[in-house]
């Protein structure tokens, strides 16, 4: 058989997916979590083998390729040593007497700058609000006061400075929110892409 990249590409993305869901905990929550539909936080841990089916999605794999081609960039550029890449923070907050791990991957740091890579196939509307969002969640659990969203589409490349962190009563509101399942969806967009449209019964269908 002929050496065969699109296997180990695929292997690879579906194995760093399945470690993400069997490692993580009951009162553990990722910024991601925090940020679209809370229903989809509860069918991620309920339907695993859709949420692992995701890492079959060639957007997902074109996203994670753009995120370590300008990490590895700026790395060439800035020197290995100041450019952190895929930094892990936990920050633990108290909602309703439980304690509750808010987890966070930054794509990089450098200096006091939070880096946050998007990919898109449009420059339309941004920076987004849920990107903003992400942005400030990040600032909140690094501690850090400055994040640059960067934008790679094939129309241009930008980049917008956010400085507000998220405060702690912000990052409550959102985990009660993610454990009452409310607002679901967050976005009316969101069910557009969401590969638990197929069984949701909050399911948005546009009308347009």
């Amino acid at each position: 058989m002929e050496f065969d990249v699109v296997s180990l590409i695929y292997g690879w993305r579906i194995e760093e997916a399945r470690k993400r869901l069997e490692k993580k905990l009951e009162n553990e929550i990722y910024v991601t979590d925090l940020v679209y539909c809370p229903l989809k936080y509860y069918f991620q841990k309920k339907f695993r083998e859709i949420t692992l089916a995701d890492g079959f999605n060639p957007v997902t794999i074109y996203g994670e390729a753009v995120h370590v081609g300008i990490e590895e960039i700026l790395k060439n550029i800035l020197g290995s040593e100041n450019v952190k890449t895929e930094v892990d923070f936990e920050k633990t907050i108290e909602v309703e007497g439980k304690a509750f791990i808010v987890k966070g991957r930054v794509d990089a740091i450098i200096g006091d700058y939070v880096i946050e890579i998007k990919s898109s196939r449009s420059d339309t509307n941004i920076p987004q609000h849920h990107h903003i969002l992400q942005a400030r969640l990040y600032l909140w659990l690094t501690g850090l006061k400055k994040a640059l969203l960067l934008y790679i589409t094939p129309n241009r490349i930008s980049q917008y400075l956010v400085t507000e962190p998220a405060s702690n009563g912000e990052v409550s509101d959102f985990i009660r929110s993610l454990l009452a399942q409310s607002p679901a969806p967050r976005y009316s967009w969101e069910c557009m892409y969401c590969l638990f449209s197929i069984l949701c019964p909050n399911k948005k269908v546009s009308t347009v």
